[in-house]
């Protein structure tokens, strides 16, 4: 990679300059995942992708890796093997519960054209006590929080829920969560969770959400 980004910058025709590439870097570091259809990451995207080479050798440095989804248009980077940074238990179940009903819709073919799971609150609740053994805390403003920082990282958000449904939001999954907690980084929560995260068995549906 270059010692700085004016090279590439000089090399593109005034489309971009230094600061631009920059910024980029700043955002697949920050965000994790950078999706080409969100409308604050498009630029960065298509930045990243025309110079994977020089991004790639890039986040190498920080001990990062880059890898591309194409068909979803997206681009992420996670730690490259070695020590994984430990991360909070609610927020680990929390997590590890996106990509446990990401993989049971994705295998029964109910994704959206954009790759995104869209699930109720009562799906994911009922998904996390059967992946956790154990029962969420069933509090919506925890929830959200939860979903807030799933946001930042590319992986999932709340959304309106449909018109007469009486749940107060709906959650979409992006396809991101396969690439953030994937197989190597399922390896660490041990033989029996990693095998219940990625069953092929779709998770049953409580009829009522959480209030």
């Amino acid at each position: 990679m270059p010692r700085d980004w004016n090279a590439l910058a000089a090399n593109s025709d005034g489309l971009y300059e230094a600061s631009d590439f920059k910024h980029a870097m700043y955002q697949l570091v920050v965000q994790q995942c950078i999706y080409l259809r969100q409308r604050d990451q498009a630029v960065a995207y298509r930045l990243i992708s025309a110079h994977r080479d020089a991004f790639g050798e890039a986040v190498v440095l920080m001990g990062l890796r880059l890898g591309f989804v194409d068909r979803h248009e997206l681009c992420y980077v996670t730690q490259d093997g070695g020590t994984q940074s430990p991360m909070d238990l609610q927020e680990t179940l929390f997590l590890l519960t996106l990509r446990h009903v990401y993989h049971a819709r994705a295998s029964a073919g109910d994704l959206t054209p954009d790759g995104d799971a869209l699930i109720d609150i009562a799906e994911f609740e009922e998904s996390y006590k059967s992946l956790c053994h154990r029962d969420f805390d069933g509090r919506v403003d925890t929830l959200r929080t939860l979903l807030k920082m799933s946001a930042r990282h590319g992986v999932a958000r709340a959304v309106d829920a449909p018109e007469g449904d009486p749940q107060p939001f709906a959650i979409v999954i992006w396809p991101g969560v396969v690439e953030v907690l994937s197989e190597h980084a399922l390896n660490r929560f041990g033989a029996d969770l990693k095998a219940r995260v990625v069953t092929t068995e779709a998770p049953a549906v409580a009829q009522e959400p959480t209030s």
